[in-house]
Formats: C-alpha cells, sequence, structure tokens
C-alpha cells in the first residue's frame, strides 16, 4: 500500500489535462490518500483514507511537477493508454515514488507535490535525520547518541576515492573504493549525497544506509536538506530534527571544541559561523 499527504489542492472540474472530469478526485492540500493504481504514466488511481468511497483519478508525480515547472509538454496528456475514463478496476500495483534525484531538470525547482507516507509510531522509524547549518553541532550530537545506547542506534561510513593513509584501515572511518567506481555508482544514482573536497570525492551511499537499518538498529544521518527528498519516503521513514543555532559565542566555543578534539579538521571563519545563525 502507497499513501502519500497532498501539498498543493486539486479540482478536475478546473483541470483541461484530464481526459475524464467525472473519473476525477478532489481533494485539498494535507490531505491522505492512497494510491491504488500507478500503472499510467500521468494519471494515478487514488482513494481518500478518510472518506473512504471509490478511486478517482489524479495527476500522477510527473505531470504535475511538469506542470508546475512550466516544462514545455513533449507529448498529449489528455490522451491516455488503457481507457481511464472507462474502467476505474485496474489492478493494484506498487511502483516506486518518482525519484527527484535522477531527474536534475525538476530538482532545481523545489517542488513538493506528494509526500509518501507510513503509518508508525514516531519512534520506531528507520532513520533519524539530523538538519541545521554548519558548526552547529549534529555531527557531535549523532556520535553521543550512537555512544549512549549503540543497541539502539548506528550510523553509515562514508565512502571515499582518495588513498588510505597508512593509519587507516578500510571500513572503519572511510571505505575507500575508485574515483572510476565511485563516478559510477554517483550516475547509478546509489549515492543519497555526495560532493568532491581537494580532488577527491566523498559520499553516503544508500546500500549504506539499508544495512544498518536491517542490522535492527535506527541509523543516523547527519545530511543536507536537500537529501530529505529521497529519505521521506515509506523505505527510509525518517524522524526529522531540526537543530536550531545558538549565539555567535556558543558557535565559537563549539567548533573550538570540535577541532581540539579532532571531531573536525575544517577552520570555519566568522563569516561561516554567522550563516548558522
Amino acid at each position: 500500500q502507497v499513501f502519500v499527504k497532498c501539498h498543493f489542492e486539486y479540482d478536475p472540474n478546473t483541470d483541461n489535462l484530464i481526459p475524464c472530469k467525472e473519473a476525477g478526485l478532489k481533494f485539498a492540500c494535507g490531505d491522505i490518500l492512497q494510491i491504488v493504481n500507478q500503472e499510467d504514466l500521468n494519471w494515478w488511481q487514488a482513494c481518500h483514507t478518510k472518506e473512504g468511497g471509490s478511486a478517482g483519478l489524479i495527476p500522477s508525480q510527473l505531470l504535475e511537477e511538469k506542470r508546475k515547472a512550466f516544462v514545455k509538454r513533449d507529448w498529449d496528456f489528455s490522451t491516455s493508454s488503457g481507457g481511464l475514463c472507462g474502467s476505474m478496476g485496474g489492478k493494484k500495483k506498487k511502483k516506486m515514488m518518482y525519484l527527484t534525484t535522477k531527474n536534475a531538470e525538476f530538482d532545481r525547482h523545489e517542488l513538493l507535490i506528494y509526500e509518501e507516507m507510513a503509518k508508525m509510531p514516531p519512534f520506531q522509524r528507520k532513520t533519524l535525520v539530523l538538519i541545521g547549518a554548519q558548526g552547529v553541532g549534529r555531527r557531535s550530537l549523532k556520535n553521543r547518541l550512537i555512544l549512549s545506547e549503540p543497541k539502539r542506534f548506528g550510523t553509515t561510513i562514508p565512502f571515499t576515492s582518495r588513498k588510505p593513509k597508512d593509519d587507516e584501515k578500510d571500513g572503519q572511518v572511510y571505505t575507500f573504493v575508485s574515483r572510476n567506481e565511485m563516478e559510477n555508482d554517483i550516475k547509478g544514482g546509489r549515492y543519497l549525497e555526495h560532493g568532491e573536497y581537494e580532488g577527491n570525492l566523498y559520499g553516503t551511499k544508500i546500500d549504506s544506509i539499508h544495512r544498518v537499518v536491517e542490522s535492527g538498529k535506527i541509523c543516523i544521518l547527519d545530511v543536507n536538506p536537500q537529501a530529505l527528498k529521497v529519505l521521506r519516503t515509506s523505505e527510509f521513514m525518517p524522524y526529522v530534527v531540526f537543530i536550531e543555532a545558538p549565539d555567535l559565542d556558543t558557535l565559537r566555543a563549539m567548533h573550538k571544541a570540535a577541532i581540539d578534539a579532532g571531531v573536525t579538521t575544517k577552520q570555519l571563519t566568522d563569516t561561516d559561523l554567522k550563516k548558522a545563525e
């Protein structure tokens, strides 16, 4: 079963693209819908979770993103195979939600159309995601949680294309791979996030999150907010915590303590720290 939260209002009576207005499903922003069929590229079949009733047509993630991003149509959305207006009793079939990481065009528009949901208590999540500006202590909080409850929490080991130092062992602080292998995996969409520093690639692989979850632990991630586009699905079911930045003097003290403890080697200027306030 696939459930989504709608982040826009929709009325089929005002939609000139829908193939059959009578078959459309009206919903408001914030409504929770159950998706019962995603076989058609442009039109999904869904029903309200609270009101019940029969399924109706709603625009797919792809169609609505094209419409809201003002992307020129490359086919006629008003026609579709399968006779959508004639039959609504299609076989239930779950498909993967649209992956924004694989489409740079839509990724630039920061669109939020449907958010995949799952029914579960807040502390039975698969991932705990820490969000906050640089220097607010996300990594310190993550390490403290793992040290205090190692049976409950775990985290991923980042991948890098740089060569290991003499005292480094593969799989402890970093997993070392070739640049060619890492670039191929990035192109294949196997990384949650990645970047380059001093000519070397670094990144968090999606499979490494799965391994932590499969071990029975909650995977703690301190990632950029853009990663939530991938994480906010039933596959990862994140509990997201935003860490607010303290005043500038406290930030300076926190950053100095992190450097002294060897948690980080990156020096942040006052300009960098002010961005976090």
